[in-house]
């Protein structure tokens, strides 16, 4: 069996490394790929579940303006609509960790504010 030599290296050896950086290539390109998509994947967890309550917290809020918790419980009101206000204002500026804190917040202050509400409606 005859070697062929160029640049100093046989044929068989120049192959074998190729091999060798082929798949270190392809290790490092898949690895990077499934990086990638993972990061696609956690990032867009802030945007949806912050928009979700958002609209839990709006809902939230719409149910206690029905039931007239801005006149008979006015301090959880106005703050549930502050909240949700800056809610709103971090989830415009991509802050979505805040924008959930806030927004969890104003829905729960509105509940409160309703069941308030309902309860001095029924004494």
């Amino acid at each position: 069996m005859e070697l062929e030599v160029r640049a100093g290296r046989p044929a068989a050896f120049r192959a074998a490394v190729e091999r060798g950086k082929m798949k270190s290539r392809t290790l490092l390109t898949g690895g990077l790929l499934v990086a990638l998509l993972l990061g696609m994947a956690l990032a867009a967890c802030g945007p949806v579940e912050s928009t979700s309550v958002i609209i839990e917290a709006d809902t939230a809020l719409h149910n206690a303006k029905t039931a007239e918790a801005d006149q008979k419980s006015p301090y959880e009101y106005t703050a549930a609509e502050q909240y949700l206000h800056k809610a709103r204002e971090k989830w415009g500026t991509s802050d979505f960790e805040y924008s959930i804190d806030y927004a969890s917040k104003a829905r729960d202050l509105a509940k409160t504010a309703r069941d308030k509400s309902l309860g001095e409606s029924r004494q």
